[in-house]
């Protein structure tokens, strides 16, 4: 292609996200701000909270005076988070605690890559009403790079290429900029969608209309070191098989898919 050939416009994904809530508590993370948010509409059985990133600490470049107890909504697209977690980090989680590093020694030092999901801020509104409108609804459309099953429940991860992401310095096709996606996880409930039973595979393209939720669930140490190639260590323990079973819990963020559309080509 040559220097002067016009370029295609590009066309971005869509990742939209609206929710209220109360806020619990804030800390930095450099220079930005990172909250977590009571979602509204919750039961004593199940409350969801979410992580909300504010770039610089600011709404549209002005910075915001916040406290804990506020009520809020909020606008914002969703980004992943990556992070690493130590095998201490696990163990001290779990509820051997550190006897869990002293039964397993060199636990401590193993490092495993985690994602987190967080919603960054655009747009904030403090309530000014004693009944705030419950919100949360969120639609994000992208390529699917995995998909998984945990019991009857079905899972896929979403590639999200929006304007939010960020450029490689690679050229990608027809003279657009090569982008670095956004990962967010969905959560079909039992299998299904709108009623219906869901066939999706990777590299199908979708949008989906949902809303966001913390799903709680715990991991086992056998699976820990699986992901990390290291199951190894267990076979110098003497109860390797209790070892395998020690748990420590989890909570993901997910959207759970409420429509779906499946596109073609």
């Amino acid at each position: 292609m040559s220097a002067n050939a016009p370029q295609s416009t590009e066309r971005f994904d869509l990742n939209q996200a609206r929710v209220t809530g109360a806020v619990q508590r804030m800390w930095s993370s450099g220079p930005d701000i990172l909250l977590r948010l009571l979602v509204d509409g919750g039961t004593e059985e199940q409350s969801d909270r979410l992580t909300l990133m504010l770039p610089g600490g600011c709404i549209k470049g002005q910075p915001v005076t916040m406290m804990k107890g506020d009520r809020i909504t909020v606008a914002g697209h969703l980004q992943d988070a990556p992070y690493t977690e130590t095998g201490r980090q696990f163990a001290e989680k779990s509820r051997k605690g550190g006897k869990l590093l002293e039964e397993l020694p060199g636990l401590a030092e193993i490092t495993s890559e985690r994602m987190a999901t967080y919603v960054v801020v655009h747009d904030l509104e403090f309530a000014t009403a004693a009944a705030q409108p419950v919100v949360n609804e969120v639609t994000v459309e992208g390529v699917i790079s995995r998909v998984w099953n945990r019991n009857e429940q079905r899972f896929v991860r979403l590639a999200i290429y929006d304007q939010h992401t960020s450029t490689t310095g690679k050229a990608g096709k027809n003279g657009r900029p090569w982008r670095q996606a956004h990962y967010v996880s969905v959560h079909f409930v039992d299998g299904q969608v709108g009623g219906r039973s869901i066939n999706l595979k990777v590299k199908d393209r979708v949008r989906i209309i949902g809303r966001l939720s913390e799903r709680r669930y715990s991991e086992t140490l056998g699976l820990f070191l699986m992901r990390t190639k290291k199951i190894a260590m267990l076979s110098t323990a003497a109860n390797a098989d209790d070892l395998r079973e020690v748990r420590t819990p989890r909570v993901a963020t997910y959207v759970q898919a409420a429509s779906l559309i499946q596109f073609t080509k």
